[in-house]
């Protein structure tokens, strides 16, 4: 029989080995960062933005995975409600289709509302088995930094959806100064009784107006073009607040023998825009190349969420920031860039994507994604053909991090992971084709009751059909020769080629819907119960 102690030790290293192998994760997510607001040529096929800059943001495309068809939702609150379960919005643990309603309808905007909306739910369900419960399985620690969507309040993460470090808040900042009531958006405010702050306590050590040694030891190594020091002794913002926060959770779990996942959802760039004033002074100074992007306000708020994206991946290279490397965890984390949607049309343009945030056209949903894993993704490629929504994020770093999915029977995952992908095993999933939205009800004059397939035909062209409940009316295009959608492929005399591939998306995207019990609306003028779209498409 052998030694004890022997097998004990053996335990010990293999033990240690398993965990050595499993990967810290930080998932970024920008707030309305449009597909061409990035500098970088691989997220978007070459339509990089030549006014705004992001060099940190680009460092990371170079390291690592991008995704040229990568998809969410149409607006912030059912993106992440789809991440975090990984469930359409037709999921039970999610139902959030919209931002506050599906009674977003606005007089003399549309020409009629004939249908009744959905009442949908805002939150996540206590059903729900959340992306943070299921890598707890095996042994991670969790953190949620930054946007409040989707869930009530900051308790309702740690209570039920299985966040062990909470500074989930809101963007906008209630205090009593000089004794008026403020309700301040973004930057720090200096509260009558309780001093600098911000919305969530938790961030009320990072509140502290900016200061020599701050922008010496923080700020100046991320110059870039900007003079940081004209911002001293003026607010903090809320983007710097929180790239503090994850910095130091950063060294602090460093420090610890258990892996770590942080999910952190900046509330940059999405309106107001009001960026750091240092960033803005260099945009209004640079004359713009890209017709399409000019603002300096935009530009700033852009660059200014990059500079926290940077001061991340730095921490990872060199955790207390000694200057020595040796201790660095870059190499054992995956690093996930996201936005929760397409950009919003006034502070930036999607050319040459249609329209803007809010619609299911490619401005709305489709934006930059991006993974770093040094060592198993490969640097500087690019993925030009399998698409990838919100709700394959939950399996797909479940995957990477080895913990099983949920039981179907309790929580049932729509998304599918695309680790093969990353790993460099495939090109694409080929039982992963196709991807859709649903919506029922109104959101002013961007979306009104239809429902979208997007489907990847054999010959890895991607097609997307959009059917509208109220006239029953259809719209095809071709994504891939047609990026802009400017081309309804079944207006006129479509051919008999074009056709069936309609009535083939037509019946997958019926079927689709029928499974999932989809709502639908009733007709205001007879109260009833809205069809699915007709099989066959009525022929």
């Amino acid at each position: 029989m052998k030694n004890p102690i022997f097998l004990s030790l053996i335990l010990l290293v293999c033990f240690t080995t398993v965990m050595m192998g499993q990967p810290n994760v930080i998932l970024i997510m920008a707030d309305d960062l449009g597909w061409t607001d990035l500098s970088s040529p691989n997220t978007s096929l070459g339509n990089a933005s030549k006014y705004y800059e992001t060099p940190n943001i680009d460092r990371l495309a170079k390291q690592g995975m991008s995704f040229t068809y990568a998809y969410t939702q149409q607006n912030c609150q059912p993106t992440r409600a789809a991440l975090l379960t990984g469930q359409y919005a037709t999921g039970p643990q999610n139902g959030v289709y919209n931002v506050g309603s599906l009674h977003r309808a606005s007089k003399g905007l549309r020409a009629s509302t004939a249908i009744i909306p959905h009442n949908q739910t805002n939150y996540l369900t206590k059903e729900c088995v959340s992306m943070f419960e299921t890598v707890k399985t095996v042994g991670y620690h969790t953190a949620f930094f930054g946007k409040l969507h989707a869930i009530k309040t900051g308790e309702h993460a740690e209570s039920y959806l299985g966040v062990d470090h909470n500074l989930a808040l809101r963007k906008e900042t209630k205090a009593t100064v000089n004794g008026k009531k403020v309700n301040n958006e973004f930057f720090a405010q200096k509260d009558d009784t309780k001093g600098w702050m911000f919305s969530h306590e938790g961030l009320k050590p990072y509140a502290q107006p900016y200061d020599a040694s701050y922008i010496k030891n923080v700020l100046e190594p991320l110059q870039n073009g900007n003079d940081p020091w004209i911002l001293e002794g003026t607010p903090k913002h809320l983007t710097d607040a929180l790239g503090d926060a994850v910095v130091d959770y950063i060294q602090e779990r460093t420090q610890q023998n258990t892996p770590f996942f942080a999910y952190v959802p900046f509330h940059a760039v999405h309106v107001s825009i009001l960026p750091r004033p240092d960033l803005e002074a260099k945009y209004k100074a640079k004359k713009s190349k890209d017709p399409r992007h000019f603002r300096a306000d935009y530009a700033a708020f852009v660059e200014l969420l990059d500079q926290n994206v940077g001061r991340i991946l730095n921490a990872l290279d060199d955790p207390n920031g000694d200057g020595d490397i040796s201790d660095g965890i870059a190499d054992n984390t995956l690093v996930v860039f996201y936005s929760d949607n397409g950009g919003f049309m006034g502070p930036t343009d999607n050319t040459p994507l249609r329209l803007r945030k809010g619609t299911y056209f490619e401005g709305g949903v489709r934006v930059p994604l991006i993974f770093r894993y040094p060592g198993t993704i490969a640097p500087n490629s690019v993925n030009t053909t399998q698409e990838v929504h919100a709700i394959d994020l939950y399996p797909t770093l479940a995957d990477m991090v080895g913990a099983e999915l949920p039981d179907p029977g309790v929580h049932d995952i729509d998304g599918k992971s695309v680790a093969s992908i990353l790993k460099g095993e495939m090109e694409v999933i080929e039982n992963k084709t196709e991807l859709y939205w649903h919506f029922p009800g109104y959101m002013d004059v961007r979306n009104w009751p239809q429902s979208v397939i997007h489907y990847r035909h054999s010959n890895n062209q991607h097609y997307k059909l959009f059917y509208s409940y109220e006239d029953g009316s259809y719209e095809l295009y071709n994504l891939s020769n047609d990026i802009g959608e400017t081309t309804n492929l079944l207006a006129g005399n479509p051919d008999q080629t074009t056709f069936d591939l309609a009535l083939k998306m037509n019946n997958k995207l019926r079927e689709w819907l029928m499974n999932r019990s989809a709502p639908t609306g009733t007709w205001r003028n007879s109260g009833e119960p809205v069809a699915y779209p007709p099989l066959n498409m009525g022929n």
